[in-house]
């Protein structure tokens, strides 16, 4: 770690390395550079000022910490580092600050309670049950596929997902959640983590900030109908979303909906986009890897077309690649905290109320972790055995995402799916660039041409930021040929 002096006692914060410091006009600058493509500006800060360093914000200091040691004191001192909300503040009494509180801005005993209350939902014996609507909506959504169509891959699968954390975290049918909540929920999100509104806040008539909280009403209006509704009806059901409706304070007393919005609306923002982008990614890399794809190919062909998810879930290749997939670009690339008192950092004392960020991605490509880790190389994990601080698609330590395993079935069998029926070509000198709102993205969508699998796999040339994240020029091993016993 970074930080030391000759007695070993901890050092100031001002001593931590990093731009200089800025008037209130140059820091949010350096805000929306960093809002704007955090990627390159984490690259950019780790390669001038070292593992742990500093800028400067409209709201004052942001420490960023790279690397494995920060990472797994961030997840393990929870009493010290607080999670904090990653959606923008409005007024205490608007709609933007209820839609902001949620599971993720919990801390200690509150989380660990929300945490219970909505685990058996998300729990690894759930998914046997949840399999089959999950194939459902799959079926659903490729029924529309045809062979010679140019689809947005990207827009598919976030609808897939749609369909299936709509069904199963919330249990609502088309009516309820139309296309149109749909719309306003990306609308709304699209707008929080833009990096105008980010850097300029006023609730001034006509400008991004004072829309985005229009837009905030106006959902927060829909989903307190929706919970309303449910409360109303019992909330027995077995989904997140009654799960959280029966949730009760300390002293055993009915939560209001006004309070709980907040967590219903994110938890399903999470659980949605960062699905979604996870299986837009792994399908684009296997659509660049032919060899992994056939390795994925095989073991499918061997299995048949109703295996059950257990048997996919044992998947060797499958699960390389995810893995693989989901350590190149990690749907949520860094991560914030709080501290919440006065306390050590590394080497360095930190004061009350100090900023943090930590990136998963920034671990996941670092070269005293990984061997050239920005190959895709999903054999590398017959190699490797990464620490939960140094892997960490899902997080770490208390704080590991509730959704990992339902995540994980759904991309499993979409990608049962799909594979062994369509081979998806990217159209050539697509710009593939990265985009960074709730989860990490890309821009402006990723166009495949659909073609029935005959397994005649052609990488296809392609432009953007991408480059930069994956060597996609990387030869891959040699095919191995399958002999018939």
């Amino acid at each position: 770690m970074d930080g030391s002096s000759s007695s070993g006692a901890p050092l100031p914060t001002s001593a931590i390395p990093g731009p200089k410091r800025m008037s209130v006009v140059g820091g949010i600058w350096e805000q929306v550079k960093f809002d704007r493509d955090p990627v390159r500006y984490m690259y950019d800060l780790r390669s001038r000022y070292g593992d742990l360093t500093r800028f400067q914000t409209r709201a004052g200091t942001m420490l960023v910490a790279f690397g494995p040691e920060y990472n797994r004191q961030l997840h393990q001192e929870t009493d010290l580092f607080h999670s904090r909300p990653f959606v923008l503040p409005g007024g205490l009494k608007t709609a933007q600050h209820r839609l902001r509180q949620s599971i993720f801005s919990l801390n200690e005993a509150e989380h660990k309670r929300m945490r219970h209350q909505l685990l058996p939902v998300f729990q690894r014996s759930r998914m046997e049950v949840h399999q089959h609507p999950i194939r459902g909506h799959v079926e659903a959504a490729l029924a529309a596929w045809r062979p010679g169509q140019v689809r947005d891959l990207h827009r598919d699968m976030h609808l897939m997902v749609w369909g299936v954390v709509r069904d199963l975290l919330y249990g609502l049918d088309d009516n309820t959640a139309s296309g149109d909540l749909h719309e306003g929920m990306e609308h709304w999100m699209f707008q929080t983590f833009s990096p105008w509104v980010r850097a300029f806040p006023f609730n001034l008539p006509f400008t991004p900030y004072s829309r985005m909280q229009l837009d905030a009403r106006r959902l927060e209006r829909k989903f307190l109908a929706i919970m309303r509704q449910r409360r109303a009806g019992g909330c027995t059901g077995t989904d997140a979303l009654s799960a959280l409706l029966r949730f009760r304070t300390a002293e055993g007393k009915e939560v209001p909906v006004e309070e709980l919005v907040g967590h219903a609306l994110i938890l399903f923002l999470v659980a949605y986009e960062t699905t979604g982008n996870t299986l837009t990614w792994t399908l684009f890399l296997l659509s660049q890897f032919p060899q992994a794809q056939h390795d994925v190919l095989d073991e499918l062909a061997a299995l048949g077309a109703n295996a059950t998810y257990d048997q996919i879930d044992q998947l060797p290749a499958l699960a390389r690649v995810l893995k693989e997939s989901t350590r190149l670009l990690p749907a949520v690339p860094y991560s914030r905290r709080l501290a919440a008192r006065a306390g050590v950092f590394g080497r360095y004392e930190i004061p009350e109320r100090t900023r943090v960020i930590f990136s998963h991605y920034m671990t996941h490509h670092m070269p005293e972790i990984y061997d050239h880790p920005e190959r895709f190389d999903p054999a590398r994990w017959d190699r490797i055995k990464p620490s939960p601080a140094e892997f960490m698609p899902f997080g770490a330590g208390p704080r590991t995402c509730l959704g990992s395993s339902l995540a994980q079935c759904i991309i499993k069998l979409a990608l049962a799916k799909i594979l062994p029926r369509w081979k998806l070509d990217v159209v050539p000198h697509t710009r593939v660039d990265r985009l960074m709102g709730i989860s990490l993205g890309p821009k402006h969508g990723i166009p495949v041409v659909l073609a029935r699998q005959d397994r005649d796999l052609r990488k296809s040339p392609v432009a953007g930021n991408i480059r930069d994240m994956v060597e996609l020029d990387h030869p891959e091993p040699a095919r191995r040929v399958r002999v018939a016993a």
